[in-house]
């Protein structure tokens, strides 16, 4: 740690030990997440909540600081509930981590699309009543109109996608966004929005990640857009920085390489096959119903055509530079994850 560190330390870092309620746990991010946050002796407790059992990669964990409750997060006395949970009567939440989204097209439906804004607005007016200190909701890249016109870096002031049209899980996520929106000018509670990347990851419901797995991938003929995607251990990292760091707002987080489609698909010794475009959609929904995809390329018509680069360089400037006062261990695995990112600096964007 620098003599720059040290001189901001108690600027920067909100209050420890942190007692962090994490929804949606059955996502791919959950587990590593809450598991990275019990590593850290400045977390008193960690409480997750998602519809369903536990999910097993959270068994066997410490039952003093953990613990998991199955939770509708669609009525309000249940979100309620988990605020006055007797697991942290003595340390109340302070932090809230909302993942809980149903992002995935197949078998959306009317109970998808309350889960995702009633769960989002009852969990965002719990963590005000109860004076939460953080409440951090994880959103989407596919929030940006993407066109022709779009700029080669996507700033988070950049024109977003209202088509009425569009998929309702989109127009879910906007909703969500929104509501979190009206809410940051709150004097007790720091509300952010995290807009990452396509995110890579085994099993990760990313539109990005799901179009890789497939067998083939397919491209349109003539097409091959720019992109800067992340990683399931960054976006960890990411939303680690996020939990410890002061700050709200609106945020991009990405990877950060910038290449071709076919380019990340080469490295991976993915073959992909190019298509016509006007059969881009028929062919997979076909591979959908031979179960050779899980990728709906009629959630975001346009991610295959034009390019989406994000520009993450506010966050980068208000969290990753702090990387050194939340991980001051030089061996932390996030340490690693970040080397890309030059610490102990402050920058403006």
């Amino acid at each position: 740690m620098t003599d720059d560190d040290r001189d901001h330390t108690d600027h920067d870092l909100r209050p420890t030990p942190l007692s962090v309620l994490v929804t949606g746990v059955h996502r791919r991010l959950g587990p590593e997440f809450v598991t990275r946050l019990l590593e850290r002796d400045d977390v008193a407790r960690v409480l997750a909540a998602d519809q369903g059992p536990c999910p097993v990669a959270l068994h066997g964990l410490d039952p003093t600081r953990f613990s998991y409750v199955p939770a509708d997060l669609r009525k309000r006395r249940a979100v309620d509930n988990l605020f006055l949970a007797e697991f942290v009567r003595e340390d109340p939440i302070d932090t809230v981590v909302h993942l809980a989204f149903q992002g995935n097209p197949l078998g959306y439906d009317l109970k998808g699309h309350e889960f995702n804004i009633h769960a989002t607005r009852h969990l965002l007016d719990a963590s005000l009543r109860h004076r939460v200190g953080k409440f951090i909701f994880l959103s989407s890249d596919a929030v940006y109109k993407l066109g022709p016109r779009t700029d080669y870096r996507v700033r988070e002031d950049a024109e977003l996608n209202l088509d009425p049209k569009a998929h309702p899980i989109l127009r879910d996520t906007l909703d969500a966004e929104f509501l979190c929106r009206a809410k940051m000018d709150s004097a007790t509670c720091e509300v952010m929005v995290l807009r990452p990347s396509g995110v890579f990851g085994g099993g990760v419901i990313s539109g990005i990640n799901l179009l890789f797995e497939s067998d083939p991938p397919l491209l349109p003929v003539g097409f091959d857009p720019m992109i800067n995607p992340t990683n399931k251990d960054r976006l960890v990292c990411d939303l680690l920085l996020a939990a410890f760091l002061h700050g709200k707002g609106v945020y991009n987080v990405a990877g950060p390489r910038v290449g071709p489609i076919s380019e990340f698909l080469a490295e991976r010794r993915i073959p992909l096959r190019r298509v016509p475009g006007p059969l881009l959609r028929p062919l997979n929904k076909l591979q959908r119903a031979l179960g050779k995809t899980r990728y709906h390329a009629g959630f975001n018509p346009g991610r295959l055509y034009y390019s989406l680069v994000l520009d993450d360089s506010r966050f980068t400037a208000a969290f990753r530079r702090k990387a050194a006062r939340v991980f001051p261990d030089p061996n932390a695995p996030c340490r690693a994850v970040l080397a890309d990112v030059p610490l102990g600096t402050q920058e403006t964007s």
